[in-house]
């Protein structure tokens, strides 16, 4: 989750998102900008603090058949297409030219997943205070290596240099670009137009900045978290991106209220909600869309993706999948709760339970070593141990359905399609061929209806 300070909304400007890069030192078939860093791809973690910060549209600038970037950007983003790869600037012109009647542009790589929404306000707020063709940011770095050098005459801005034309003397100075841009729309679009193409053919980016000084100064805005300035260009930078953004959400969640036992064995992607006086024990892992609310305790050792929980759900050491959980669910040690499963209040599951694609009513309990899968079971169920939902006939799946207040033995077969009535019993050991009437008690193999 992108936060920002709280700034105005930036009526008329646009970031536009460099994305066409071909990220071969990554070496994958995934495109760079699609690599997630805490779950959430690169690019939509530099446009979603664009949004943060207030910016009204977002352009994606991808290579030809990179449609696939621009959609994991946001639905409301606009795509560009770079026709040929042709350097930076050429991407840059792209963005600016799909930019439609902004006033203002924000130009960003899309590799620097580690920005921040106050970062992209800031720098616009400089921006529009000094006035100027061109304001950049920049930051000082201990171990410049890698980046382009901020060259200065006299405390103002004369050019950058890129690390693979500098000298010793050059590679020794530490304010490097960071790789963010804000420039008036008509000025960088002249600017861009302009510029000439190096001895490879490829038009640079950064050649706007001479350009800038040249036309009246260039303008900074120096970054003091430096961890913002982090690129990923291979796996190894990708990591230590994870490293810094994983730490700033469990720090986020921390100073909102949840406790979190370990944090160095506890995973968190960034987009994960949690509510106030929940308790993270060691090895647990919340991914994707998760949330989770109040005074839940979770693990340790649980893996939860995409799990939507209520208030005072207990989870131990379980794995759950793309289902919703209502208040005082307990689960677990040792449950797997699989995609498309709804878990109504009080629910209770013991140990070494797997549920699929299933709604469990209220306050229904089972117990242990049990296999629900495709079914609906009602209110206040007992479903004992070793009960199967046997729901595949080899060819289509079917579904079961238990009602309110039935009693399902041990050791159960529940051969589907099939309905148990409200207040229907299973007898220990019955495998269930046909419909079981409301209130009957079934026995046998194949079960049969006890007389009364």
């Amino acid at each position: 989750m992108t936060e920002t300070t709280g700034s105005a909304p930036l009526d008329g400007w646009t970031a536009v998102i460099l994305a066409a890069g071909r990220g071969t030192r990554m070496r994958s078939a995934l495109p760079k900008a699609l690599h997630p860093v805490a779950g959430v791809p690169m690019v939509r973690l530099v446009s979603d603090a664009a949004r943060a910060a207030g910016f009204r549209q977002i352009v994606v600038v991808v290579a030809p058949g990179g449609e696939a970037i621009a959609e994991a950007a946001g639905a409301d983003a606009t795509i560009a297409i770079q026709s040929e790869p042709l350097g930076t600037g050429h991407a840059a012109l792209a963005g600016v030219n799909a930019a439609g009647e902004a006033s203002h542009i924000a130009i960003v790589n899309a590799d620097l997943p580690l920005l921040s929404a106050d970062t992209f306000a800031l720098t616009a707020s400089r921006h529009a205070e000094l006035g100027g063709p061109l304001t950049f940011l920049t930051a000082e770095l201990d171990d410049p290596t890698g980046y382009g050098r901020v060259i200065r005459r006299d405390g103002l801005v004369d050019g950058i240099i890129e690390e693979i034309a500098a000298d010793l003397t050059i590679r020794a100075i530490r304010e490097v670009n960071a790789g963010l841009y804000m420039g008036q729309t008509a000025w960088l679009r002249a600017a861009l137009e302009a510029i000439e193409p190096s001895p490879g053919g490829e038009f640079y980016l950064t050649d706007i900045v001479q350009m800038a000084v040249d036309s009246g100064g260039v303008e900074t805005f120096r970054l003091r978290d430096l961890s913002e300035v982090q690129q990923v260009n291979d796996r190894l930078e990708l990591a230590r991106a994870e490293v810094v953004l994983r730490e700033r959400v469990r720090r986020r969640l921390m100073l909102s209220g949840v406790t979190i036992v370990d944090p160095a064995t506890t995973f968190i992607d960034a987009n994960v909600e949690v509510g106030e006086d929940t308790t993270l024990l060691p090895g647990v892992h919340l991914q994707g869309a998760t949330r989770l609310g109040q005074r839940c305790r979770i693990g340790p050792n649980a893996i939860l993706s995409d799990i939507v929980a209520g208030d005072d759900v207990t989870i131990g050491g379980s794995t759950l999948e793309g289902s919703t959980l209502a208040d005082g669910v307990q689960i677990g040690p040792y449950c797997h709760i699989r995609p498309g499963s709804t878990l109504e209040r009080d629910v209770h599951l013991g140990n070494y339970v797997e549920v699929k694609a299933s709604r469990i009513g209220a306050e229904t309990r089972i117990g242990h070593f049990t296999y629900v899968g495709d079914a609906d079971i009602g209110q206040a169920v007992n479903i004992g141990a070793g009960t199967v939902t046997a729901n595949y006939d080899g060819t289509l799946k079917h579904r079961t359905e238990i009602g309110d207040g039935a009693f399902i033995g041990v050791d159960s077969m529940l051969i589907a399609p099939i309905v148990i009535g409200a207040g229907a019993r299973t007898a220990a050991g019955a495998v269930v061929t046909s419909d079981v009437p409301a209130g009957a008690t079934v026995i046998g193999m194949p079960a049969r209806i006890r007389p009364e």
